[in-house]
């Protein structure tokens, strides 16, 4: 069994925490851009949570790849 090395095994856990947050924080902008928008449209509650949900969704399929590409950047730097 090979030791780990414990800067290396700190560096990728530093990366992928930063993977995380730009997943996350996209995440969250898309949800609350959504729900600002059907509020402004003045939409019954049932909707703008359906908005909400739209929103983390769409915000999901863009963060992924800027997701990985930040840990791909923290991971090689």
């Amino acid at each position: 069994m090979a030791p780990v090395d414990p800067s290396a095994a700190r560096e990728f856990l530093e990366a992928l925490i930063a993977g995380f947050s730009v997943l996350g924080g996209i995440m969250a902008y898309y949800s609350g851009r959504a729900a600002y928008q059907a509020i402004a449209r003045d939409e019954s509650p049932p909707i703008v949570a359906h908005s909400i949900n739209e929103g983390i969704g769409e915000g999901f399929e863009v963060g992924v790849p800027a997701a990985v590409m930040a840990l791909m950047i923290m991971g090689w730097t």
